[in-house]
């Protein structure tokens, strides 16, 4: 109830000054404060404020889930609070409740601040099973991605962290060894997550999302490979349902290739249940004041939904000072849509209105269809200022580069081509 109070903008300044005194007390205590023996108490979070130069119109998130905003000074687009309990009440059991206190559309569930809450069975030092809501421990940045005193930039790359789940309801097994002077990480995971919209009748379900991954840490040098699957459920928004059942009649009429390129332009709206598979690898190499990362993903699923992106960073440090910059791009795997022309094929069998209803049916798709497409890279340039143990202040530019019909990462965008230059100054802490 507070957060919605919290975060109409106009209330944002009092509620920043309010987790300023959360933060003025907390970075006094030690991290991770025992409140019992068993119980302990940590958190994280980040002020944030930015300056976007954009298409008028257009809403820049670092989440899909974040609601649009299309004002050029934001406050919401970084500032978050983590809150973490840990019940530890042996060596072998542990209990894990972690929620994220930011900005979320108004059809949010009254359990979406709940990022994780899952009970943790270590029968061994080399084995744990957890069962409940745990992170998506699919990615380098999987685990604290809203940690972002945790890595150099001012936020995860979007193009390649924007539209992947940060949760699961579900399970995973993980094992760790040591072989060779090197740390070895496997893990399973099995369950299913939501992200949700500014559209209460539209969400993305992720259901049978099955996953494995291995990683290998040595001398500096962390690797690691995922694999995975799930079926991905993307609702249309319901106006866009006359749209398909148009389709649907044209592509089962006798009217040769209009009804072929129907057919095609209802099998790229087609987004709703159709399995995905991706396969990333990672890499983190810190070698003395040099910090190297980056990760690289293929998705494979439907024609409107398949797509590759990547990052690379590089982070020098200078004592308390860190420069970086981060390069990264997403690219949908299937060409634009081309607009059909069935005026002229039509006439002389359906007659002129009914052509002119049916080039127009054939118009909206192909449009709605190139919104799915991503198409952008980002190049950011940053400073990170550590302040003591437990705080540091971010600076970043980024200059973004949209692609014509590729711009799915923004709100309420056209498909023309675009810049966008954005400039945030960040305040990282935990306690």
């Amino acid at each position: 109830m507070y957060l919605k109070k919290c975060f109409p903008l106009s209330n944002l300044p009092a509620c920043l000054g309010g987790v300023l005194c959360l933060l003025a007390s907390a970075v006094a205590a030690q991290p991770a404060a025992s409140l019992t023996q068993d119980l302990r108490f940590s958190g994280f979070g980040t002020i944030g404020v930015a300056r976007i130069e954009a298409p008028a119109g257009w809403a820049y998130g670092r989440e899909a889930s974040q609601p649009q905003n299309v004002n050029p000074n934001r406050a919401d687009l970084d500032t978050r609070l983590g809150l973490q309990l840990n019940y530890a009440p042996s060596p072998s059991f542990e209990l894990v409740g972690q929620a994220i206190l930011t900005r979320r559309p108004a059809s949010a569930s009254n359990t979406s601040a709940l990022e994780w809450g899952f009970a943790a069975f270590r029968p061994s030092p080399e084995w744990t099973l957890r069962l409940g809501r745990v992170n998506l421990d699919a990615f380098t940045l999987s685990d604290h991605r809203n940690v972002g005193f945790s890595y150099p930039f001012a936020r995860p790359p979007v193009e390649f962290y924007t539209q992947l789940a940060s949760s699961l309801d579900g399970a995973d097994i993980e094992r760790v060894w040591n072989r060779d002077g090197a740390h070895w990480r496997t893990k399973a995971f099995y369950g299913r997550s939501k992200i949700g919209y500014d559209d209460p009748s539209r969400s993305a379900t992720f259901r049978d999302a099955v996953g494995w991954f291995i990683s290998r840490e040595a001398d500096g040098l962390t690797l690691r490979l995922n694999l995975s699957q799930a079926r991905v459920g993307i609702s249309p928004p319901a106006q866009a349902r006359p749209l398909f059942d148009g389709l649907r009649g044209l592509s089962e009429l006798p009217l040769g290739e209009v009804a072929e390129q129907a057919g095609e332009l209802l099998q790229r709206l087609s987004v709703d249940g159709v399995k995905h598979s991706y396969v990333s690898l990672g890499t983190q190499y810190e070698i003395g004041p040099w910090l190297l990362a980056g990760e690289v993903m293929r998705v494979r699923g439907s024609p409107s939904s398949s797509f590759s992106a990547g990052y690379a960073s590089v982070a020098r440090r200078f004592d308390a000072v860190t420069l970086y910059t981060v390069a990264s791009r997403i690219a949908s795997s299937t060409p634009a849509v081309v607009t059909p022309d069935w005026v002229a094929p039509l006439t002389p069998v359906i007659g002129p209105v009914a052509a002119q209803q049916a080039q127009f049916l054939g118009s909206t798709a192909a449009t709605l269809a190139n919104t799915f497409r991503a198409q952008q890279d980002t190049l950011s340039l940053g400073a990170r200022v550590d302040l003591g143990a437990q705080m540091a202040l971010k600076v970043q530019w980024d200059r973004i580069r949209v692609a014509p019909n590729g711009s799915v990462l923004w709100g309420n965008a056209s498909a023309q081509p675009a810049r966008a230059r954005m400039t945030s100054v960040s305040l990282d802490f935990i306690f």
